[in-house]
């Protein structure tokens, strides 16, 4: 079924042009970027925009007090302090015609999701083989480590927490006694009370991806019973469901409806792993964030290999970076979950499927290196995507702990301006050497910037006020990852950065 899925992403893919979709013939071009925004009240607010045809100019009118059109970058920006609903006008013209799109616009300190989630994800460690005992180990590891003071504070059962693969008799959803004999009220209470929030597993069809039911026609009831037992997110996939747009946005808007519903607030995560274009209407279904890959794994370069549809930390940015005109706020772009700490050890997060077997007949279990592990923790912040760790959190190492502790790197992924990072270069040095700079506006005026290289070899790139779009400023350079050891300013002619193989290079850049 997901090869068929992966063949359909391709599809959609070329259709969408990864979120830049093309106007008719019989259209003024459209905009290729959110019009359903968010802002906390009070924050600094930027929406980037941009036209499906690149020659198209833009004006913008019936701007709310306190926001202003910033026509040289393309944006409107500002601050409204009050909570309220808000709306202005964008007018596209290109070929003689003139289309206006009204962009709508929360402001409101009750947000479901005004920063990407933190936490951690109990499939690639678990499997099947979660249970309230393993749940209660990683809460405690958790607090041990100080991982609920530096945002980790979503603990999720993943897929199998379920009484069996067919829903019990009755609407109503159940889970494994064995698994958990104290019931998933009690898990979810005592989970509060350490001060972590509660994550549950669905599937927008019968069953989910590893055989269990799903919920299907039960959205109502299921949503009721997560509320009741105390559930703060809904993870919810797509499997064995059809690769039809119309028909995913039905399936999850009627769950979406349902978890409003509920009486309770629920995070709500869409899992469709972006072959139907969600960026463009998830955010209509209720949900705050959704996956543009498919299933993360312990790779740097899965080199294209299908096996049903599954990315290394390449392909995962890959399929990523161009969709920032749909990030922001409450509405976060997702590249699934970090692989930090696995280091081979995940189940099939792990598994090489491109030798399948070791000469005695075992599964091959590869990882990354630590620099590899830093550069995704390093990009995933860069991009607003969710931070969410997949490894055993009972045994974390110190190096590991090093990479996903870094305060100053999740300041920038938890910035309350909800910026996801855009390319603002992309060259071929003369060593062969491919290297990205990554670009993220921060609500304070700060710019992080990411120095990333995904060749073989080291590379040295020189970066420049222009490069970075700030001319006429002198430039404080801060090196997040301590590589350099003092601050320092950009020099006029611009700053060289070394880049190892496979490195991300972290700047967050002050104006002086």
């Amino acid at each position: 079924m997901r090869k068929l899925a992966l063949l359909f992403a391709f599809l959609c893919l070329a259709f969408f042009s990864y979120g830049q979709p093309s106007a008719s013939a019989d259209d003024a071009c459209a905009l290729a970027c959110a019009t359903q925004m968010y802002s906390l009240p009070g924050v600094r607010y930027m929406h980037r925009l941009k036209a499906a045809c690149p020659e198209a100019t833009l004006q913008v009118e019936k701007l709310p007090k306190g926001l202003v059109w910033n026509a040289e970058r393309c944006r409107v920006e500002g601050t409204i302090k009050k909570k309220g609903q808000y709306s202005y006008v964008v007018l596209i013209s290109h070929n003689g015609q003139t289309r206006r799109d009204t962009v709508r616009l929360t402001v409101s300190d009750d947000l479901v999701q005004p920063t990407p989630l933190m936490g951690w994800l109990s499939w690639n460690v678990f499997e099947e083989e979660i249970d309230e005992e393993k749940m209660l180990a990683v809460a405690h590891a958790a607090k041990h480590y100080g991982l609920d003071t530096l945002g980790y504070r979503y603990l999720c059962l993943d897929d199998w927490w379920h009484s069996g693969s067919e829903r019990p008799e009755g609407e109503y959803p159940d889970y494994d006694h064995v698994k958990f004999p104290h019931g998933m009220a009690w898990l979810a209470d005592t989970l509060h009370r350490m001060g972590f929030k509660i994550g549950i597993y669905s599937d927008a069809a019968e069953h989910t991806c590893a055989g269990a039911f799903g919920s299907l026609g039960y959205e109502a009831a299921d949503a009721r019973q997560y509320a009741e037992w105390g559930m703060d997110l809904l993870k919810y996939d797509y499997c064995g469901a059809p690769n039809d747009m119309a028909e995913a946005q039905r399936r999850y808007t009627t769950m979406g409806r349902a978890l409003e519903a509920s009486g309770r607030k629920i995070l709500f995560y869409m899992c469709e792993w972006g072959q139907l274009a969600p960026w463009l209407w998830a955010s209509e279904t209720g949900a705050t964030c959704w996956r543009t890959t498919y299933d993360s794994r312990d790779f740097w370069d899965w080199r294209g290999y299908d096996d049903s549809g599954h990315v290394g930390v390449v392909q995962g940015l890959d399929g990523m970076k161009n969709l920032w005109p749909y990030s922001g706020v409450n509405r976060f772009n997702d590249a699934d979950m970090m692989m930090v700490g696995l280091h081979g050890t995940g189940k099939s997060s792990s598994f090489d499927a491109q030798h399948y077997l070791d000469i005695t007949g075992q599964p091959q279990y590869v990882g990354m290196t630590q620099e590899e592990y830093q550069s995704q923790f390093s990009l995933w912040a860069m991009m607003s995507s969710p931070l969410t760790l997949s490894f055993d959190i009972r045994h974390i190492s110190d190096d590991d702990l090093r990479i996903i502790s870094n305060t100053e790197m999740i300041r920038i992924n938890q910035d309350a301006m909800g910026q996801q990072a855009e390319v603002v270069c992309d060259t071929l040095l003369s060593g062969g050497q491919r290297v990205e700079v990554f670009l993220k506006e921060l609500a304070n005026g700060d710019i992080a910037v990411a120095v990333f290289n995904r060749a073989d070899s080291p590379a040295t790139l020189c970066l420049t006020p222009a490069m970075l779009r700030l001319q006429g400023a002198d430039l404080l350079f801060h090196d997040v990852w301590g590589v350099s050891s003092r601050d320092r300013f950009m020099p006029s002619d611009g700053l060289p950065v070394k880049v190892e193989s496979h490195q991300t290079r972290v700047f967050r850049v002050k104006r002086v």
